[in-house]
């Protein structure tokens, strides 16, 4: 922690001397804040709860389209283990790319849904998350990695290939031991990849129709061979994922149609809060608290989400688009939007938290992208500001919104 925060101090100060940087003096935000009392008028109220059903709405759309993408990756991995070539390892490649980033679009619906839905329903919702997308994996708990050729579920025919024993074995031992979810099935289709250049070849599938020689003395099976259960793994990995992703969308289906019924219930104030509760949780748990922070403590391989295919500034992308969308496309039936409504409140937020917001997006997109391009497995000392640079943007707008909350939170 002293790490932490001998180089935040360091890029503060670097920050403060660029006239030319976003706002990053934690006083100023709050000054913004106090200027006014927050109260929200009986002209806002119908928009507020316009711009909320609007969020409900593409919540909605947002599952769908990633159910499609789901079941479009689905199908180009059965093609592709059909005929098992670069064209169509190409093609599966982008189609967990596209269902992956259609999953981080609904990071925000996810902590949203902590705020409305009961603690059962919650609890639920976590397990299903573990299950479609834990992050860090060991890959070596799935499949070879360097130096051990046996290794992992794909080797060990002492293990049933099967959704339930996968599920059986999903963080049996260790959470980052999982046998299932979006990174599982990264690794199956990349393979470590550490340089971006040793992606796993396509025989990797070929399905093999004889045993040899030393695998007949060995009393071996076809299904026990490598290849195949490779084939088979990935087919249930998607497999399930399909099914834990409609679990947990009928978990979110039944909690929002409760909640809707008993939205009258909630002022305007309380559903800002609810809103600007999720962007904050979001911003502080999956950029802060899982990345950056671990990161510039020295815990490089942990604070990448997906090593494998090099594309984590994809999912850190999507992420903040959700709360772009948020706060500028979901609109009530005036044009209103929360971003609007947060500028009424307080002159100074378009001036002050878009500023850091798209400062942070591209501070953060520029790091993810230029650090998944190296083997290092530490960072550099230059590496280091740029993390704390991207953790005072964040943390800027994270505090900004905090006084919002706050404000609003005396007046409930």
């Amino acid at each position: 922690m002293l790490r932490i925060a001998l180089v935040l101090m360091g890029a503060l100060l670097a920050s403060c001397s660029n006239d030319e940087r976003p706002t990053t003096e934690s006083s100023n935000s709050g000054a913004a804040v106090g200027e006014s009392s927050l109260a929200l008028g009986p002209s806002l109220d119908a928009s507020i709860r316009n711009i909320l059903i609007g969020y409900l709405n593409q919540i909605d759309i947002d599952y769908n389209a990633l159910g499609t993408a789901l079941t479009s990756f689905e199908h180009q991995v059965a093609e592709f283990l059909e005929r098992p070539q670069t064209s169509s390892m190409n093609s599966i490649r982008s189609g967990w790319l596209s269902a992956h980033s259609r999953y981080e679009l609904t990071t925000l619906h996810r902590y949203f849904a902590e705020q409305i839905l009961s603690e059962e329903e919650i609890l639920a919702l976590y397990q299903f998350q573990y299950q479609m997308n834990h992050w860090p994996i060991l890959p070596g708990y799935v499949d070879y990695v360097e130096a051990y050729s046996d290794s992992g579920i794909v080797n060990d025919i002492n293990v049933n290939l099967d959704i339930l024993t996968l599920r059986e074995q999903h963080g049996a031992f260790d959470l980052a031991e999982v046998s299932l979810g979006f990174h599982v099935l990264e690794f199956l289709i990349w393979g470590e990849n550490l340089n971006q250049q040793d992606e796993r070849p396509p025989s990797d599938y070929f399905v093999i129709t004889e045993l040899n020689a030393s695998e007949i003395e060995g009393g071996f099976e076809l299904d026990q061979l490598s290849n195949n259960r490779r084939r088979k793994m990935l087919l249930l990995n998607i497999e399930a994922l399909l099914a834990d992703f409609n679990s947990s969308r009928e978990i979110w289906s039944l909690g929002s149609e409760n909640f809707r019924n008993e939205l009258n219930l909630l002022s305007s104030s309380e559903i800002i809060v609810l809103l600007l509760e999720a962007i904050t949780n979001m911003l502080t748990e999956e950029m802060l608290v899982r990345s950056l922070y671990p990161m510039l403590n020295g815990e490089y391989i942990e604070s990448i989400q997906s090593p494998f295919s090099h594309s984590t500034q994809n999912s850190v992308s999507a992420q903040l688009s959700s709360i772009e969308r948020l706060l500028t496309e979901t609109t009530a039936d005036d044009g209103s939007s929360l971003g609007s409504v947060l500028t009424f409140l307080s002159s100074r937020f378009e001036e002050f938290f878009y500023q850091n917001f798209d400062a942070s997006k591209e501070c953060l997109i520029l790091f993810y992208s230029t650090l998944d391009a190296t083997e290092e497995s530490t960072i550099s000392t230059d590496a280091e500001f740029e993390i704390a640079e991207c953790i005072n943007l964040l943390t800027n707008m994270i505090d900004y919104l905090e006084q919002i909350k706050i404000t609003l939170a005396t007046s409930i």
